[in-house]
């Protein structure tokens, strides 16, 4: 059977589940004060996904940190917030990758063959100075790389042998973390009413005011000043809810939010920050292709947002409004709600009587 420590490093292990179950633990027994550090810590899991969008790889007691898993996915669950369930589930994924970095090649090629069915098998390989450690069927590669944008991660840039691809060990590790995420993300998703004891209520109503307050930070409905977020179309909106929370988005909705809030004013510095939610991302390639569609590298030119008819042909318009069938641009739609909102704020501010 599977240790401790090591289902409280992987929760979501098929011999960690069986571990807990053994407990037969009831919601009903979480309202005894022996729980109050499982349900600490529980809480603490969804607030740290919450807030910093990761949940600590840390590790105190084993035990509690095992059971912890479980009873923050009964909390989500219960909050029943879809976008709540993706920014938690991509967090604890985003924890498994850190415990994989440092795991050796051997555990790694067992948890992608005996978790997620992986046609893996160990291969040390040294080709340009780079070190493989693993050779991966390419559809096993293609489902879970499909969603990176970065070009290391397209099939025609790797190295493949009779329908295996090598892989580092830091690859390996982010392949898995995309299983792990779709996988927590499936258990979170099914709401439900569930009677809990006033002690696990307190903790759920908590969570719940944490996420509402940080609701508008965390989907970027709060932007800065120069830029007014509630004159975005519904499409640039969707782009962005969906980048804060961890949905994987193809490249031409990147390329429309990022030229789009490029326009609109935003600093640089601001949306490079931004990406940080997203799962492949890499600091200094995202901000050279900002700055690429800033002009400020390159040829020089400033690239404007896609016209609505292109957004259309991929798949990027979402739920247009009435202002939507009257223009032909996302910021053609922005520059339209800015004047509505300039309008309104002035007649807000004119003296009553004039």
């Amino acid at each position: 059977m599977i240790s401790e420590s090591e289902a409280a490093k992987y929760p979501f292990l098929k011999g960690a589940v069986d571990l807990v179950e053994t407990f037969n633990l009831k919601v009903d027994d979480l309202s005894d004060p022996i729980y109050n550090r499982v349900l600490d810590r529980g809480e603490e899991r969804v607030s740290e996904a919450i807030l910093k969008g990761v949940v600590s790889p840390d590790i105190g007691d084993a035990l509690t940190e095992l059971l912890s898993f479980p009873v923050a996915v009964m909390f989500v669950t219960v909050v029943g917030d879809r976008f709540l369930d993706r920014r938690y589930a991509l967090a604890e994924a985003a924890r498994v990758y850190r415990h994989l970095r440092g795991e050796e090649e051997a555990r790694i090629a067992l948890i992608a063959r005996g978790e997620f069915d992986w046609n893996m098998r160990l291969a040390r390989r040294e080709l340009d100075a780079q070190v493989y450690s693993f050779e991966l069927h390419f559809l096993d590669y293609l489902r879970n790389a499909a969603s990176f944008h970065e070009d290391k991660w397209k099939l025609v840039n790797r190295v493949m042998r009779n329908g295996h691809l090598l892989l580092t060990r830091m690859e390996a590790a982010r392949l898995i973390q995309v299983e792990v995420e779709e996988l927590i993300r499936r258990r979170v998703s099914k709401h439900g009413r569930i009677a809990l004891p006033d002690a696990v209520k307190e903790r759920v109503d908590r969570i719940t005011r944490l996420f509402e307050e940080n609701r508008t930070r965390i989907t970027g409905e709060e932007l800065p000043s120069e830029v007014a977020s509630e004159a975005f179309p519904p499409c640039i909106r969707r782009a962005f809810e969906g980048l804060m929370s961890g949905r994987r988005a193809s490249h031409m909705e990147r390329f429309a939010l990022t030229s789009f809030l490029v326009n609109a004013g935003m600093d640089l510095e601001r949306i490079v920050q931004l990406f940080v939610s997203v799962t492949d991302f890499d600091e200094q390639l995202t901000r050279y292709q900002i700055e690429h569609i800033a002009g400020l590298r390159g040829g020089r030119t400033k690239y404007t947002p896609p016209t609505c008819a292109t957004l259309r042909t991929h798949g990027i318009c979402y739920n247009p409004d009435a202002l939507c069938k009257r223009i032909k641009h996302p910021l053609g739609y922005y520059r339209i709600k800015i004047r509505g909102l300039k309008r309104k704020k002035e007649g807000e501010d004119k003296p009553a009587g004039e």
